[in-house]
């Protein structure tokens, strides 16, 4: 018998009983359709994740910082560093960022940001929904993530933004003025210049001044005056809390001995309040801006807030950088920089570890989530050979006549499972249409409400074309193995005893 004869009599034969098909094809429908959407959430999410870390270069990333805030000039990091770094192997280039923290007011809202000094190049790289990007000509000027608005206080009312109804200040950076605030450390004095004869009277005083034996600050005079001066006050004095007049108080970022200067406001980045992106919640400038500012508002012997000293507590004359973003060329070769960097002393990290922590996690997650899906297969796969039984049962006489024409048992077995095969051939075709229905809800509804911190246009489940196929194949597969056993028992079956059967 050919195939083709074979097919053909397993559609016909499938044909005949057109409702007991159809809901055995549905079995398979709802557990390739389970299937198909637990793992496209899984991956949807993990989609997600890797492209808004991959939109940034994270993945060919290296964030080199150092925690040498005395001393050890080998692990500052600075464009010495940056030479170093730049000449090893499959490094593209460094980029160096400078941090410097400030308080800062508009209008009746104070707040606090973190004023980044970054390259040209990484400024470009910053999507801006309101004005321009800064230059290191002039006065500095800064870019304003859209989310900074959110930690403002109002001075006045000493109320902070409301997250969940996200009613934001109403403030506009592009036009209203903008002072941040200076805090003044202390300055580095050199004590090297003290004399020797300076040194030597104060041994000659240390010797002549002597503690006397019967010196004591425990005689009962002591205790006594002690106890009048603390009979001064009363009881309800002693108790009343300090701060009950401070309760009504707003508390200010500024202290009185911080300097105010203004801040100019070039642009604000792209996106609302409930749009996240790695530029939001921080204030960007032209590093070399930040530098000249730096320089004209601390003298040389001031220390700056977050600038490290040497031993002696003297602040260097170039400013070092907070952080070095090393850029290697593959991400193939991340993990080769990183230790070399990590060799030389310095602490680095790299984006592309954690992601592949993640990526393990994931596995895990889409293994749990696969696994409910196929239960709903197995469930499918047991309704399939339950269809097959009762057709054997049914068909007992057409299959001895088969058999006393001369039929092979192998075209017996092949026409049943081709039949078994079909039924699970249609359930995946049908289920994926199923799932990309699915699928397209999820994204089109639901992603908006989990995923608006990644961004407007994210998707929580995404169908691969690999999973399509493998969809296909398993449930054409599961549909022949659920039908082998069945067809099995056809061909075991006495023609003599077929024939008679009613």
């Amino acid at each position: 018998m050919r195939i083709s004869d074979i097919l053909e009599m397993s559609l016909t034969n499938l044909w005949k009983r057109k409702m007991r098909t159809v809901l055995t094809v549905l079995g398979v429908v709802i557990g390739t359709a389970s299937i198909v959407v637990m793992l496209s959430l899984g991956l949807g999410l993990k989609q997600a994740m890797m492209d808004q870390v991959g939109s940034a270069g994270g993945l060919t990333e290296i964030l080199v910082y150092s925690d040498a805030m005395y001393g050890s000039d080998d692990l500052l990091l600075d464009d010495k560093t940056i030479e170093v770094f730049s000449e090893m192997e499959y490094v593209e280039n460094v980029q160096p960022q400078l941090i410097y923290s400030m308080p800062f007011q508009i209008g009746n809202y104070e707040g606090y940001m973190d004023l980044v000094g970054v390259t040209p190049e990484y400024l470009s790289q910053i999507p801006l929904g309101q004005g321009e990007y800064p230059d290191s000509k002039g006065n500095m000027r800064i870019i304003v993530g859209n989310q900074v608005v959110m930690s403002l206080v109002n001075m006045t009312t000493g109320e902070w933004p409301d997250f969940e109804s996200g009613e934001a200040p109403n403030v506009d950076f592009m036009t209203m003025p903008m002072i941040g605030g200076l805090e003044v450390e202390e300055t580095y004095e050199a004590d090297n210049d003290v004399s020797e004869d300076v040194t030597d009277n104060l041994a000659d005083i240390n010797e002549d001044f002597a503690v006397e034996e019967d010196f004591s600050l425990g005689t009962d005079e002591f205790n006594s005056e002690s106890d009048e001066d603390d009979s001064d006050f009363s009881d309800d004095e002693l108790d009343r809390e300090p701060y009950d007049e401070w309760e009504d108080e707003v508390y200010s970022y500024f202290s009185n001995d911080m300097k105010r200067v203004p801040i100019n406001v070039a642009g604000v980045t792209e996106g609302d309040l409930n749009t996240y992106a790695e530029y939001s919640y921080y204030c960007y400038t032209d590093i070399e801006a930040l530098k000249s500012f730096l320089k004209q508002q601390y003298s040389v012997n001031s220390i700056i807030p977050g600038q490290p000293t040497d031993r002696s507590g003297k602040p260097y004359r170039d400013l070092k950088y907070s952080q070095l973003t090393v850029k290697v060329d593959k991400a193939d070769n991340v993990e080769t920089v990183l230790e070399s960097i990590q060799m030389l002393g310095y602490q680095a990290e790299a984006q592309k570890e954690w992601l592949e922590e993640i990526e393990k996690e994931f596995m895990i997650i889409e293994a749990v989530l696969g696994g409910i899906g196929a239960v709903a297969m197995l469930v499918a796969a047991i309704s399939i050979a339950n269809t097959m039984t009762m057709s054997i049962y049914e068909r007992t006489k057409e299959i001895g006549v088969m058999k006393v024409l001369g039929c092979g048992l192998g075209n017996i077995r092949s026409m049943f499972l081709a039949e078994a095969g079909f039924i699970g051939f249609l359930g995946g075709i049908v289920g994926l249409v199923l799932s990309y229905t699915i699928s397209f809800l999820l994204n089109k509804f639901l992603a908006p409400m989990l995923m608006s911190d990644y961004g407007s246009n994210v998707n929580i489940s995404a169908i691969p074309l690999w999973l399509v196929l493998a969809a296909i194949v398993f449930s054409t597969i599961v549909g022949m193995v659920a039908g082998f056993f069945p067809a099995q028992r056809a061909t075991r079956l006495s023609p003599l005893a077929a024939i008679r059967n009613e």
